[in-house]
Parts: structure tokens; sequence; C-alpha cells
């Protein structure tokens, strides 16, 4: 494929409001047009894999973003129904107005590269996000002409080669830093000693870490979700233990938390002492987390079901950190931390560990908080 050189790229610098009503992440690439053009949206939609491939993942089209949307909402906001997507999907009309929005942003039309002087007013165009300065957002607009598949893939091609300003020339203070995960850890005693539980739980944090991320509502994404719908102010949903043991969310369309066995002994023992208890302390409640290991497991191997407790309790082996590592990557893979951290195991190291959550909220149909029998 010959590929248009980037020096022939046409392009023109553009300064956008401060006020803009979502914030730039840098390298961030927009695709804006001022009505609907047929034939490069028809390739779009074609071809979107091959397009993010050739611009980045940092490239954003709208008609494309609604599933994504409604996986951040659902993580954000899960008490939120699913009915405003059927509606966005039935009247698009929101794309435009997004669009016409953006664009009545800018505020400086004369800056234009001088080695290319082309005066940029018309979309369709790519504007790919520079940097900002103390006068507005700077972006390089990239005009979009349509003649066939091949050329345009060709001027992709081109537009994605096009040098980014230096970096070291940018004001650092209003680009995106990245989330830094070292809360994803924190208040798990570790033994470093124990390298094959570490390592399961290394792997849990980076599930729950690539969640984080992919769920993160910024940038265009929040700008476009407030459009369409009225998010209400989260709220903490109350938690039901069915008579078989599954535990509900029913305020978040009724959703469903997986624990595996072990792991959900550790959260209904837990969920049993709102006050906590040091994990150093357990091994004086091994009868209680074995009455509630025999009532819900399915396993008839008495001395198996001992062994997996003792392990549980023992304060040199680290199953305990493990189970709560699990628990919490439970919850934070399905909802946002600001609202799941009332749900997990929580405490600073070395102190009692608890669940935050206010029992009241708390539904117990099958009786597990109140009383076990003996095994």
């Amino acid at each position: 494929m010959n590929i248009t050189p980037s020096k022939v790229v046409h392009r023109q610098k553009a300064l956008f409001s401060r006020d803009l009503p979502f914030k730039p992440q840098y390298g961030m690439m927009l695709y804006v047009e001022a009505g609907a053009n047929e034939e490069i949206n028809g390739y779009f939609h074609k071809n979107m894999e091959k397009v993010c491939r050739i611009l980045g993942k940092s490239f954003t089209y709208l008609p494309a973003m609604l599933d994504r949307l409604a996986q951040i909402v659902e993580y954000n906001w899960p008490e939120t129904d699913s009915a405003w997507i059927e509606k966005a999907k039935s009247d698009p009309s929101w794309i435009q107005d997004t669009y016409r929005e953006i664009l009545s942003y800018r505020i400086d039309k004369e800056d234009e590269m001088p080695e290319l002087p082309l005066q940029i007013t018309e979309p369709p165009m790519l504007m790919r996000y520079e940097e900002t300065s103390l006068d507005g957002h700077v972006f390089t607009l990239f005009p979009l002409l349509y003649s066939d598949d091949t050329q345009f893939e060709q001027l992709l091609t081109a537009i994605a080669q096009v040098p980014r300003p230096d970096s070291n020339t940018f004001h650092s203070t209003l680009i995106e830093q990245p989330l830094r995960y070292s809360r994803l850890r924190e208040n798990v005693d570790v033994d470093p000693k124990d390298n094959a539980d570490r390592g399961r739980i290394d792997v849990l944090a980076d599930e729950i870490r690539q969640r984080i991320e992919e769920m993160r509502s910024i940038g265009v994404s929040d700008f476009v979700i407030k459009k369409l719908i009225a998010l209400p102010d989260p709220k903490l949903s109350t938690l039901r233990i069915t008579k078989d043991y599954g535990i509900f969310l029913p305020d978040y369309n009724d959703m469903e938390i997986s624990l595996p066995t072990l792991s959900k002994v550790v959260y209904f023992f837990f969920l049993r002492h709102p006050e906590g208890l040091r994990f150093k302390e357990l091994v004086d409640y091994r009868g209680e987390l074995l009455r509630i290991y025999c009532r819900i497991s399915k396993r008839e191997d008495l001395d198996k079901m001992e062994q997996s407790i003792d392990e549980l309790v023992d304060s040199t082996r680290n199953s305990i950190n493990e189970k709560c590592s699990r628990i919490r990557a439970a919850f934070v893979s399905r909802f946002s931390d600001d609202l799941a951290k009332n749900y997990y195991i929580t405490g600073s190291s070395g102190q009692a560990k608890y669940i935050p959550l206010d029992r009241s909220l708390v539904i117990d149909e099958a009786g597990i908080l109140t009383q076990v029998s003996p095994c």
C-alpha cells in the first residue's frame, strides 16, 4: 500500500475554550462532522476494528460508543436501569447535537499551520488533542475526504503518522495522570514468604486494575453520558442473602455477587461480626468458621473441610488474604470502588478487619448471620 506522506496531510491547529465540557486526554482522536456523512460513517461502521488499529485506542467515534457507555453507567451507577440506552439507539439525534456542541467551543479559527495555509472550518474531520495552554485546549484538525476505501485507509494511516508536538512543552499539570493502583493491595496483610499465594493475589489485583481502567468514566465518555441520561446520586443497595446462600444486590438491578465457597464462608463470618476482628484472632473462631462452612458447603468430607479451615486461620499462611482479595475483586469488578468499599472486608494493616456496610441494609433470608448449627 502506498502511504500518503505525513507532510502532505492537510492539518491545522485550532484553539478550543477551556470551558470545553469534557477534559481532553492527551492523544485523543475524535471524529466530528457538521452533518451525517454517509460515506465516512459507512466506512467506520464496516471497518471499526481496522480504524482502531490504525488510529489507536484513543480514537473516539460517537456512534460506536453506546455499548461502552452502557457498561460505564452500569459500573459507576449500578442502580440505573438500561432504558436510556434503547432510547439513544432509537433516536440518534444526540450524535449530531454532541458534534455541534463540541464545535461551538472553538474560539480561534485563524491560527493556521504556516506550512499548510488551509482554513479548516467545515467538518468532517478528526480532532487530535495536543496540549492545554493558558489560552485554551490546542487541537490539530485533520479534514477527511472520502473517494474510496483504499484512499481513505491511506489517509487515516498518514494522519496516524503525523508527529505530535514535543511532550516536554506540554503543561504536565493539565494532562490526565495515570491511575495509581497501590490501593488495590492496601489493608491486606501479605506474608512475603508465601510466594504462591502472593502470586494469586497479584493476579486478582491485576484483574481489578484492568476492570477499573476499562470502566473509568472520563473525557468524552463522561460528557456524552451526562447528555443522554440524568444520573442519580450514587446510593448503597441492600444486600440479600438467599436461602441457598446466594449474594444479591436488589437495588443494583438484582446484581449477583459470585464467590467461591470458602470466600463466601469468610464473607458471612465478617458480616456476623460488625465490630471486626484482626486476622490473627481468627484461630479463636475456628469452630464458628467450620460451622458456616458445613452449612453452606455441599462437601461431605469433614476432614478436608477442617483442613481448609485450619489453613484459613493459620497466621503463617496466606489463605485469609487470598479470600479477602477474591471478595474485593468480586465487588470492584462489578461496580466502582466508591460504592464497593462499603461491601468488602477492609481495615488497616495489623488492625481489626471489618465490612463497613450498615447491617440494616442486610437481608438474611438464610439465617446464616444469626445462627449456625454444629457440623
